[in-house]
């Protein structure tokens, strides 16, 4: 199928929008991306004019769990049930004009791989298997259970202490199909046995998880909300931070000496103190966070540290997909211009994806994910905020909402 799209364009590689113009789709891949050319266009393409709408990149959620959580709440408590739900939410991402993700699940391998085959609507996704924790660390979640108890029950975390244990679980993650590994190199807000300043692996420990993942061709990215820990893990060679709200200026001139990425998740980080119904430990770790969070981001704008979009979401009723654009507001909270909040919601999330050079701008031989949104997100970011403005969803050359 062939596509022509009028209207504004935004390809995540300039810093301005092309006010008239024209993007043409061949097949599953992008022909043209640029100021309107009415002599490229042939009678095969079918013609979508966005009037005063807006062409852009598909949004990519660099830090997602996909979980199921919300089955807790409804359908029911197994295993199956939360991977049932996933599919569903997987359908509402895609909705709120999401086309790829970033997830660290147990999930994440074969959602990917029923996405790609065409079993199921979904994102295209990058799986990072359950995130890896020392017992009593931030994804030990139920001390009830044994650790073994735990592993096999867990969806998200993944327990293990010392050196060779770290070998073992880093394996088993890219048994269970990851692409990169995720650690939990300090306490965190959610987890009611820690605090938020522990640093949780050993140096030893860490050079275990970051060599084994480096055998494996790939990276380590790092919970990170204690500045010790941030700092461990920085100079142990993890090479991507999530969350870093306590960022100081020495992890600051690190990530910059490396090129080491930073996923904000600004719209927990921000609106955690905010929600509904959770534990008074929970609200008391998020209220201390939230001014250094601020600091920590606006530190990392004016030193140009490399920044992606993610929201720590998994679609419960304080972190509804629907809404999954709003990250990019809370981006222009700390100093961000709306252009730079889009390039971190797109080709940022495409490069911690590996993917920047088949997706994330609206650039000829790419892969055609991109929305239309109405209106001007250039002019106000928060049309992205809300899925009821993502007029159309394109994967692959594929119209999949619109």
């Amino acid at each position: 199928m062939k596509y022509v799209l009028y209207g504004r364009v935004i390809d995540s590689v300039k810093d301005e929008a092309v006010e008239n113009g024209m993007v043409i789709v061949d097949g599953e891949r992008i022909l043209y991306a640029g100021e309107r050319n009415d002599e490229m266009v042939t009678d095969d393409m079918q013609v979508r004019d966005a009037g005063n709408g807006t062409i852009m990149p598909g949004f990519i959620d660099a830090h997602a769990h996909l979980t199921g959580e919300e089955s807790r709440n409804s359908s029911g408590t197994s295993a199956f049930d939360a991977l049932l739900t996933v599919v569903k939410d997987l359908g509402e991402l895609v909705d709120a004009g999401v086309t790829g993700v970033r997830d660290m699940s147990l999930f994440g391998k074969p959602l990917k791989n029923a996405v790609e085959k065409g079993n199921i609507l979904g994102p295209r996704i990058t799986p990072g298997g359950r995130v890896l924790s020392v017992s009593a660390g931030h994804c030990d979640f139920d001390t009830d259970l044994s650790v073994k108890e735990a592993n096999e029950k867990s969806l998200t975390g993944y327990l293990m202490d010392g050196p060779e244990d770290c070998l073992r679980g880093v394996r088993q993650q890219f048994r269970d199909g990851a692409e990169f590994i995720k650690i939990c190199a300090t306490g965190g807000v959610s987890s009611a046995v820690d605090n938020i300043n522990d640093v949780q692996f050993s140096d030893e420990e860490l050079r275990v998880i970051v060599g084994e993942a480096a055998r494996h061709g790939t990276y380590v990215t790092a919970h990170c909300t204690g500045t010790a820990g941030t700092l461990q893990a920085l100079k142990c060679g993890v090479t991507c931070i999530e969350h870093g709200v306590m960022l100081d200026e020495e992890c600051i001139a690190i990530m910059k000496e490396k090129d080491i990425p930073l996923v904000t998740t600004l719209s927990v980080a921000l609106g955690l103190a905010d929600m509904k119904n959770l534990p008074d430990f929970m609200m008391k770790k998020a209220v201390s966070v939230k001014e250094s969070a601020m600091n920590s981001f606006r530190m990392a704008h004016e030193a140009g540290i490399r920044v992606a979009l993610g929201t720590d979401y998994s679609n419960t009723g304080n972190t509804p997909f629907k809404h999954i654009g709003k990250e990019f507001y809370s981006l222009t909270r700390c100093g961000y211009t709306p252009m730079e909040a889009i390039k971190a919601g797109t080709v940022n999330g495409a490069y911690l994806m590996r993917k920047d050079q088949e997706i994330g701008t609206l650039e000829a031989g790419k892969l055609a994910d991109l929305v239309i949104v109405n209106g001007n997100p250039l002019e106000d970011i928060l049309v992205l905020a809300d899925a009821d403005n993502i007029s159309t969803v394109m994967i692959g050359g594929k119209i999949v909402k619109g």
